[in-house]
């Protein structure tokens, strides 16, 4: 608990004093309107992490956090349990997945180091006999939680572990933790991933705005069955730089050339964004609908469980 409050105080401050935008205060505007709201249950809850006879299964816990079950190995992505961000930002819904019964993770992913996505009580509270992955220029943010190794993968670099291959891909988002360390970071500190194991390969985009050569160099370089890919808040068209649309996440699953996309983050922290998910799958729906990719889409809700194959 206590690397939770110490890395938690600095997210507020900086929300307060380090040039928000209109994003930033729209976000400190909802999670103040709901100081004294209790936070709802999910409407699903994943009870068996591990499924029999699933080639691949996910399961949404909300945000980016993604059970992902292939063949006898399990990855989460981004993991994020914690009721609140920063001790401001609420969540509208409680996560789909309580971690103390996954039996084990054998690959956790961490896309970037924003507090939504490298959260180090969530990180404190998972099983440790796997591996943690992170975006290049992430170990100097990640404190040591005991996993069995823990390793920084650059663009476009790849590690095997039991026939796992886990190879980061460059996406079009953002850096800095802490506001003031992005003057040095570059552009390091944030990835996507493709994950490769018994004939199966997933790519989770972890957070991303739309950017057609890097989408369509991944789609050359991998045969994807499931794209994992964040639909808000991008708002119109194909979204901001840094966040993806509904419409710009139907291109980036076109891009890479995926069999299913499964859309993220949305609908599960106070970001800007509106409460429900409705207004976000509905466009989703609507555009896959346009590019005639809608039987492509993948929507679940948090707490949901669903074997693909």
């Amino acid at each position: 608990m206590k690397q939770r409050s110490i890395h938690s105080i600095p997210f507020v401050v900086l929300l307060l004093f380090c040039g928000c935008n209109s994003y930033l205060t729209r976000m400190v505007t909802q999670s103040f309107g709901r100081i004294g709201e209790s936070i709802p249950d999910p409407p699903r809850m994943i009870t068996t992490p591990m499924l029999p006879n699933a080639n691949l299964a996910v399961g949404w816990v909300g945000h980016a956090t993604v059970l992902i079950q292939i063949h006898d190995k399990i990855i989460l992505t981004d993991p994020l349990f914690t009721n609140s961000i920063g001790l401001l930002v609420k969540r509208f819904v409680k996560p789909g997945l309580d971690p103390a019964i996954l039996p084990k993770v054998d690959i956790t992913l961490v896309s970037h180091m924003h507090f939504d996505h490298l959260s180090y009580g969530s990180l404190e509270d998972l099983p440790k006999t796997g591996i943690l992955i992170v975006a290049n220029g992430l170990a100097r943010y990640t404190p040591e939680f005991g996993f069995k190794e823990t390793i920084e993968l650059q663009p476009w670099q790849s590690m095997d572990d039991d026939s796992i291959r886990v190879t980061a891909v460059p996406v079009q988002h953002f850096n800095g933790r802490y506001g003031f360390d992005r003057a040095w970071l570059g552009e390091t500190g944030y990835t996507g991933y493709v994950v490769e194991y018994g004939g199966i390969v997933v790519f989770f985009a972890g957070d991303t705005g739309y950017n057609p050569e890097l989408f369509k160099e991944i789609g050359r370089r991998f045969k994807i069955d499931l794209a994992l890919i964040p639909i808000a808040p991008g708002g119109a068209g194909l979204g901001s730089y840094v966040h993806a649309s509904p419409l710009g996440a139907v291109k980036i699953c076109e891009d890479v050339g995926a069999k299913f996309m499964m859309p993220i983050h949305f609908g599960t922290m106070a970001y800007g964004s509106p409460p429900n998910a409705t207004a976000q799958l509905e466009a989703l729906h609507e555009a896959a609908e346009q590019e005639g990719i809608a039987n492509r889409v993948i929507a679940l809700q948090v707490g949901e469980q669903r074997v693909l194959f």
